[in-house]
C-alpha cells in the first residue's frame, strides 16, 4: 500500500512539471483561446458505482490530478475542474485531465472554460457549453462536436497549413474526420437539441450552474418552441381551431 501511495505521489510531481511544459507548448497555438491551466478534477457526482481514477475506484470528492485518467463503466460522473469549469462523462467514457480535457472514449460535456481535445483536434472555448463524443460506428469519423451554447473553436495545432481554427457557433455541429479534416458544419435540429438535453449527459445529473444559458440559447435558436423546462425545446401547444 505504501509503495502504491509513493508511486502515485512521484507520478503527480512529474505530471505537475509536465503541466508547466504543456502550458508553454499550448501558447504556441495562440488562436485557440488560452485559459487557466487545468490540473485537477474533483469527482462531484457519481451516477452508479463504476467510476475510476486511474485503476482505483472513485467516490464523490476524490481528486484526479494532472494527466490522470477518469473512467466510467456502466456509470456516469460529474467533474469540477480547478478553474471552475464543469464536466460530465457518459457511460463507458474516459478522459485524461490536462490543459485540454482529452477524450479517449465515450462522451464528454463541458460547461465553462475548459478546452477539449481528441486525436489531434483541439477545441477552444471561453465559457461555452459543448459536447464532444467519439463515434465508434463510423470509421471515417473520430468524434462529433456540438456547440450547445456560445462559441467553440476547433482546429489542429500541429497543422501549420490550417492553423486558423474554425468557429462553431451555438446550435451548430461538426464531425471531426479520420483524415484530419472537418466535415460540413450543420445545424442542430430542435429534435437533436432535445435529445442531447434529455440524454445521457443530462439525465440524472444536478442542473448545471449555467442552465439558464441553455434556456436562452434554446429560445434564440428555436423561437417557435417552448424552452422553459431546462432549455429543452418542446413544441408549443397550438389551440384547436373553432374551440377558442
Amino acid at each position: 500500500m505504501m509503495m502504491q501511495f509513493n508511486s502515485r505521489r512521484f507520478r503527480q510531481l512529474g505530471f505537475a512539471l509536465l503541466g508547466g511544459f504543456c502550458l508553454v507548448v499550448a501558447l504556441g497555438f495562440p488562436r485557440i483561446p488560452a485559459i487557466a491551466q487545468i490540473n485537477q478534477a474533483v469527482i462531484q457526482e457519481v451516477l452508479g458505482n463504476r467510476v475510476f481514477i486511474e485503476e482505483q475506484q472513485a467516490n464523490v470528492s476524490d481528486i484526479a490530478q494532472f494527466q490522470e485518467e477518469v473512467r466510467t463503466e456502466q456509470s456516469k460522473a460529474g467533474l469540477r475542474f480547478n478553474n471552475g469549469a464543469m464536466g460530465r462523462l457518459g457511460e463507458n467514457s474516459s478522459v485524461t485531465i490536462g490543459q485540454c480535457i482529452e477524450v479517449e472514449r465515450g462522451q464528454l460535456l463541458v460547461s465553462g472554460p475548459a478546452n477539449g481535445c481528441v486525436a489531434g483536434f483541439s477545441i477552444g472555448v471561453q465559457g461555452t457549453i459543448y459536447t464532444l463524443g467519439m463515434d465508434p460506428d463510423d470509421e471515417n469519423v473520430i468524434a462529433n462536436l456540438q456547440a450547445l451554447e456560445g462559441l467553440v473553436q476547433v482546429g489542429k495545432p500541429d497543422d501549420t497549413d490550417t492553423d486558423i481554427p474554425t468557429d462553431l457557433r451555438q446550435g451548430k455541429k461538426v464531425a471531426l474526420l479520420a483524415d484530419g479534416t472537418l466535415g460540413p458544419i450543420q445545424d442542430i435540429s430542435p429534435e437533436e437539441y432535445r435529445e442531447t438535453l434529455s440524454g445521457d449527459l443530462f439525465d440524472g445529473f444536478s442542473a448545471l450552474p449555467q442552465q439558464s444559458r441553455l434556456r436562452n440559447a434554446c429560445q434564440a435558436l428555436y423561437p417557435n418552441y417552448n424552452c422553459t423546462v431546462a432549455g429543452i425545446p418542446q413544441p408549443r401547444t397550438q389551440p384547436v381551431r373553432g374551440l377558442w
